[in-house]
């Protein structure tokens, strides 16, 4: 599809593909602003283990030349 669009077309275009877009973006702000129904997360381990997995992060890293006079 390599043929060029008139100025007219790529404005049909723009709008066919942005509308949907504009649209779901609105009504899911709609529906968190005015009817206060609280943003959607994504499920983590973090909520069970956190302080464990930070705790393993920090450990992770100590010993793998960190030092402090570097040259």
């Amino acid at each position: 599809m390599s043929s060029k669009l008139t100025p007219q077309a790529r404005r049909w275009r723009t709008i066919i593909f942005t509308l949907p877009i504009i649209g779901v973006t609105s009504f899911v702000l709609y529906k968190r602003h005015v009817l206060g129904q609280p943003r959607r997360t994504l499920p983590t381990d973090l909520e069970r283990h956190g302080s464990e997995k930070i705790a393993t992060i920090y450990t992770a890293g100590e010993g793998k030349g960190e030092s402090g006079g570097r040259v």
